[in-house]
């Protein structure tokens, strides 16, 4: 098959999960080109194009070889149709990139014209622009998560964390790697105020009923095509376990990474939750659980695949590549 994975920017691709679905794509002998955001084109005969860098049909024996290798490449022009692409994985992250937000909307509007081209978008770009933000959770059955208030109004927030008769955490609707997400006692913080005007210059506030046992952390649960992604038994979940003096359990706020464990109650907020992803084309995302309650959606770049391949000795890339591949024909554009 013929695969172009979509991301940020080409030239600071780090060794990360977008890296190991190159590999596992690369070792099949699949061709394998990468472009960025800023890489895509579209013309009047609503033909997208992408400059795109096409990797050598080599297998590469590590993440930094991988890279390495992308750096180097020329870019060339690579129309996105059907009869040139078989399959375009989107992985951007566009939290990470909040200074070019238009350059990610005009590439998902790109992408769109290359799904209508025949082109098989993982995930589809309605379902990212859908799912784009936290308030996805908002459309999910209310069990799923915990008490939630989406709002800019300082009274509601204050009233809500104020009803909770318990701590809250406050987070903007669009964030990554636990930057501004803080822990609230109660409406009686004295910084409730600067956290709520920290948030606001954002955007709307996300406020959460804090879940008992935060503090132990969170898990990461990668599903795929409504379903967790897991082989032989052992699923793609990791366990992030909050830095020293810190609540939050992202890796990138000092967290670390444990094997991960899906308990029943998790898979029954995932089979509550399938059809709605399938639908929306959301066919490859992590869950972030604390406890059993589920916390936020990732739709863009989804991590976890590499830790959790290290603790279990599964392929999981390896997996996601082949259902790529068999479902080609049967996901619907």
């Amino acid at each position: 098959m013929r695969f172009l994975f979509l991301v940020n920017d080409t030239d600071a691709i780090q060794p990360s999960q977008t890296t190991a679905l190159l590999i596992a794509a690369a070792a099949r002998r699949h061709s394998v080109w990468v472009a960025a955001v800023g890489d895509l084109s579209g013309r009047s005969d609503r033909q997208p194009w992408a400059y795109a860098k096409q990797l050598p049909p080599t297998p590469y024996d590590d993440l930094g070889a991988m890279t390495a290798a992308i750096a180097t490449l020329p870019a060339e022009p690579l129309p996105l149709d059907g009869a040139t692409l078989d399959c375009l994985f989107i992985r951007t992250n566009p939290a990470r990139d909040l200074a070019r937000s238009a350059t990610h909307q005009t590439a998902l509007a790109l992408t769109r014209l290359a799904q209508d081209r025949g082109v098989q978008v993982i995930n589809q770009p309605d379902g990212l622009i859908r799912a784009a933000t936290k308030l996805y959770l908002l459309e999910l059955p209310e069990f799923t998560y915990p008490p939630t208030l989406v709002s800019q109004n300082r009274t509601e927030i204050f009233d809500f964390i104020k009803d909770l008769r318990c701590p809250a955490v406050l987070k903007p609707l669009q964030g990554t790697r636990g930057n501004d997400v803080f822990f609230v006692s109660s409406e009686a913080d004295k910084n409730l105020n600067q956290m709520i005007d920290v948030i606001g210059r954002q955007g709307l506030v996300m406020a959460q009923k804090c879940i008992p046992g935060a503090e132990a952390g969170d898990t990461r649960v990668v599903v795929m095509n409504g379903e967790i992604l897991e082989i032989s038994g052992k699923p793609a979940a990791i366990h992030r376990v909050p830095g020293q003096g810190d609540f939050r359990s992202n890796l990138h706020a000092g967290g670390t990474a444990k094997p991960g464990v899906v308990t029943h109650a998790m898979r029954q907020v995932v089979a509550a939750i399938s059809e709605k992803l399938v639908s929306d084309g959301l066919f490859l995302v992590g869950l972030d659980f604390i406890g059993n309650q589920l916390m936020e959606i990732n739709v863009f770049s989804t991590g976890g695949l590499l830790h959790a391949e290290r603790f279990t000795g599964m392929a999981f890339a390896e997996q996601v590549i082949e259902w790529a591949v068999s479902s080609s024909h049967s996901i619907h554009r």
